[in-house]
C-alpha cells in the first residue's frame, strides 16, 4: 500500500518530535544529543592559524586582493596583508592555499529551521548551514519556536556544531492564514505574543502574509519596545504601508510587493502576478516605492535560490541537491519539475524573473541596505541556497565583493554585530570561509569551501550523519535499491592521508555535476538517493584533503545515513 505524502510527511515530523522533544529542557538536551557515530568536525585544534597566499574578498565591497595572508589566534583576526609582508608566527599552523579565495563566514538573514513536513531540522540545518560555509543565521520564522530557541542555545554552548543562530518566534498572520500560525484577535493578544516570546529568548517577530494592519502595527511597536526586530513576508500589508509602520526588513523582493495592485483595500491579501507583469520598471511607480523604502531604512531581503523555483525557463536542482535530498523530497521535487513543463504560459515568465533581479539592484543604487537568505524549501537547501543566493546575485549585476557584501557585512549591520563579524579585519572574530578556486572569476567556487573558521575554530565542512540517536544507517530494507554505500573514516586533520575513494556513481563535484539547465528540462540525475529517517535529507558536503604540497584540495564523500 502506498503511504499518502502527507502522512509519510506527518509520521516523520512526529518521529523527529520524539528525538528532539516539543518543550524546554528536554529540547536543549535532544537538539545537543548526536549520534554516537559522528565523528568531530573539528579539522584541527591550533590555536594560531595563518592562511598563506589567499585571495581576499573582505566583505567591504572593496575588491579583492590577491596572494593575502590572514592570521588566526584565539578566536580573532590578529593580521591581514600582504604575504610578502605579513609576519607568520613561528608556532602557527600554516596552510599554503594558493589557487583558494577567502572570505568572511555567510549572514544568512532568511535561514529557516525547517522545511515542509519538518518543523525543525536540530540535527541537518544547523550542519549543513556550517559545511557550507554560513556562520550566521536569523531564521526569519519558527515552526517549532522552543525547539529553534533550545538549538541556538545548544550552538552558543557548543554542544552542536552550525552557526550562531537569532532564533524567531512563531509566525503571525491573520485571518485565511495558514492553520497552525498565531492569529492574534486584538493588538492587546499581539503585544502579549510578542512579551511571551521575547522573554523566551525569540530575537525576531515574523509577520506572514495575511496580517492585518492594525496587529502589525501593534507587534512592530512592542518587538522594538523590548529590543526585538520584525521581519515580514507580507501581502495583506503592501511594502509602503509596512515600511511606513516601521518594519526592519520585508522579505522576497519584488516577488511579495502588492503595491502595483490596482484598487487593493487596506487589510487585503490579493495576488500581485497581474501587477508585475505589466508593471515598468523605469516608471514612477518602482522608483517611489524605492524611495519610501530607503527614506524608512528598511532593509530588503533578496531571496532569489526560491524565487527561482517558480519559474520553468530558470535552472532547478543540480546533481549535488538531489543527491542529498530524501526520496520524499524527490519525489516531491519530480512532481513539480512535472508541473512546472506544463506551466509555461503561466505569470512566471523570464520578464518577471528580470524584473526581479532588476528591483534589487536598483534598490541598493537608491542606497538601500540588501541582506541575503535562502528561505528553505523545495529543492532549496540549508547552506546550498545560500551558495546560490551569490551566484544569482551575480547575474543581477553585482559584482562578485558587492554579493559577499550583501551575504556578509551588511547582514552583520543588521542584526548589531557588525563589530565582531561580517568583514576580514584585524580584531574581528575569526569567521572566515576558505574556498577552492577564484570567486571572482569564478563564482560556483562558492559551493567549494574547504575549511569554515567559527569563532577562530577550524571546521571540516565533511559529511554529517543524520538521525537523532542512532549514528550511521544502513540500507532500508523497504528500499533496497538506494542503501547507503560505505562510508570511509573521514579524515580529522589536514595532515597527508590518503584520499577517501569516491566513485562518480556516488560523488557529483561542481565541476562534472550535469548542468542546472538539464535538469530544469527535467533530466532526472543519477545520484544515489539514499534513505532518511527523520528529517527528509541524507546529507553530503565537501571535506578538505591534503595533496602532496600539503594544499588542501575538493573530495566528495558518500552520503552518511
Amino acid at each position: 500500500m502506498k503511504i499518502p505524502p502527507i502522512a509519510t510527511a506527518i509520521v516523520m515530523s512526529l518521529l523527529l518530535a520524539v528525538c528532539v522533544g516539543l518543550r524546554g529542557n528536554a529540547h536543549a538536551a535532544s537538539a545537543a544529543n548526536e549520534p554516537s557515530a559522528d565523528p568531530s568536525p573539528i579539522a584541527f585544534g591550533h590555536p594560531l592559524v595563518a592562511l598563506v597566499g589567499v585571495l581576499l574578498i573582505d566583505g567591504t565591497g572593496r575588491q579583492a586582493v590577491p596572494d593575502q595572508t590572514v592570521v588566526i589566534g584565539d578566536g580573532r583576526i590578529i593580521a591581514v596583508g600582504d604575504s610578502a609582508t605579513t609576519p607568520v608566527p613561528a608556532s602557527a599552523h600554516r596552510l599554503d592555499l594558493p589557487g583558494h579565495t577567502v572570505i568572511p563566514g555567510i549572514v544568512g538573514m532568511h535561514n529557516h529551521t525547517h522545511m515542509p513536513g519538518v518543523p525543525l531540522m536540530a540535527y541537518t540545518a544547523p550542519r549543513l548551514y556550517l559545511a557550507s560555509g554560513v556562520t550566521t543565521i536569523a531564521t526569519a520564522g519558527s515552526a517549532d519556536a522552543d525547539g529553534e530557541i533550545a538549538l541556538a542555545a545548544a550552538v552558543a554552548a557548543g554542544t552542536v556544531p552550525g552557526p550562531r543562530i537569532f532564533p524567531s518566534a512563531p509566525y503571525l498572520t491573520g485571518p485565511g492564514g495558514n492553520a497552525p500560525m498565531f492569529k492574534p484577535s486584538s493588538p492587546e493578544e499581539t503585544r502579549a505574543f510578542v512579551s511571551e516570546w521575547a522573554g523566551r529568548g525569540a530575537t525576531w517577530i515574523k509577520l506572514y502574509r495575511h496580517v492585518q494592519p492594525e496587529i502589525a502595527a501593534a507587534a512592530i511597536d512592542q518587538a522594538h519596545a523590548l529590543g526585538l526586530k520584525v521581519a515580514g513576508h507580507v501581502c495583506s500589508l503592501t511594502f509602503a504601508e509596512a515600511a511606513r509602520m516601521g518594519i526592519d526588513s520585508l522579505e522576497h523582493g519584488l516577488l511579495a510587493a502588492t503595491d502595483f495592485v490596482e484598487d487593493k483595500r487596506p487589510g487585503d491579501c490579493v495576488s500581485n502576478r497581474a501587477s508585475l507583469s505589466g508593471l515598468e520598471m523605469d516608471g514612477d511607480e518602482v522608483a517611489g516605492l524605492i524611495a519610501v523604502l530607503v527614506r524608512e531604512k528598511v532593509t530588503l531581503t533578496s531571496t532569489l535560490a526560491i524565487g527561482e523555483t517558480h519559474f520553468p525557463h530558470r535552472p532547478q536542482a543540480d546533481g549535488r541537491t538531489l543527491a542529498a535530498m530524501s526520496p520524499e523530497l524527490i519525489d516531491a521535487y519530480r512532481a513539480r519539475q512535472a508541473h512546472l513543463r506544463e506551466s509555461h504560459d503561466g505569470p512566471y515568465q523570464p520578464a518577471l524573473f528580470s524584473k526581479m533581479l532588476a528591483f534589487e539592484k536598483m534598490f541598493v543604487a537608491a542606497g538601500g541596505r540588501l541582506v541575503a537568505g535562502p528561505d528553505t524549501g523545495r529543492h532549496v537547501l540549508p547552506g546550498f541556497g545560500d551558495q546560490r543566493n551569490l551566484e544569482l546575485l551575480v547575474e543581477a549585476g553585482f559584482d562578485v565583493p558587492g554579493a559577499i557584501r550583501i551575504m556578509t557585512a551588511n547582514g552583520a549591520e543588521v542584526l548589531g554585530i557588525a563589530d565582531q563579524v561580517g568583514t576580514v579585519q584585524p580584531g574581528l572574530q575569526a569567521d572566515l570561509v576558505i574556498l577552492a578556486g577564484d570567486l571572482v572569476h569564478e563564482p560556483a567556487a562558492i559551493e567549494r569551501p574547504t575549511l569554515v573558521f567559527k569563532r577562530g575554530t577550524a571546521f571540516d565542512p565533511a559529511p554529517c550523519s543524520i538521525g537523532c540517536a542512532g549514528g550511521l544507517a544502513g540500507a532500508s530494507a523497504s528500499r533496497p535499491d538506494r542503501g547507503s554505500p560505505t562510508l570511509p573514516k573521514r579524515q580529522q586533520s589536514l595532515r597527508p592521508a590518503p584520499a577517501p575513494a569516491c566513485s562518480q556513481s556516488q560523488a557529483f563535484p561542481p565541476e562534472s555535476r550535469q548542468s542546472k539547465m538539464e535538469l530544469a528540462a527535467g533530466e532526472a540525475h543519477p545520484a544515489t538517493v539514499l534513505p532518511v529517517q527523520n528529517e527528509l535529507l541524507s546529507l553530503t558536503a565537501w571535506m578538505p584533503r591534503p595533496t602532496a604540497s600539503g594544499t588542501p584540495a575538493m573530495t566528495r564523500l558518500p552520503s552518511m545515513v
